[in-house]
């Protein structure tokens, strides 16, 4: 074929153009030998393929085909998952890596902020207005974690909030 605009043949034979592109292809259909046979060949192995008849599958091989489809999903899911985590992974190395701040932080002079859990274990205060948000919330924190929510067994302690 001499001619260069095969694919937008076959897009017109399969009703992928716009009204515009498609008039514009029919005026060159009217001028081109080559497009119009190529386009009558399209057509008529269109109408053979509609002709054709229907085969039915075993109920073997629908479920053998049913297989292979979803196994092939699967492998699709599986590698975009595994290139994720691989990601993940990466982003937690590297973070690890360049933290800043030690991971054994101890508290060395009486004005800094304790850790929560250093707070955690300390005795409720007597005046619960007073309190610190940091003290209520490592509290709630060891509370929740406690063995008996956890289904260990004892009794949760409360503390006012």
């Amino acid at each position: 074929m001499s001619c260069d605009k095969a694919a937008q043949i076959h897009a017109y034979h399969d009703g992928e153009l716009s009204p515009t592109e498609r008039g514009a292809v029919e005026a060159h259909l009217r001028d081109c030998g080559d497009c119009a046979e190529l386009l009558a060949d399209l057509r008529r192995v269109s109408a053979l393929v509609a002709a054709a008849p229907m085969e039915n599958l075993s109920p073997i091989a629908m479920a053998r085909l049913e297989k292979s489809f979803y196994a092939a999903r699967d492998r699709g899911v599986l590698r975009v998952a595994s290139w994720l985590t691989a990601a993940a992974a990466g982003v937690l190395f590297g973070t690890l890596l360049t933290w800043s701040e030690p991971m054994n932080e101890t508290v060395t002079t009486a004005s800094a902020a304790p850790a929560w859990q250093t707070v955690a274990v300390m005795p409720p205060p007597d005046d619960a207005d007073d309190v610190p948000e940091l003290v209520l919330a490592a509290q709630w924190m060891a509370n929740d974690l406690s063995p008996a929510e956890l289904g260990i067994g004892g009794e949760r302690q409360m503390t006012a909030p």
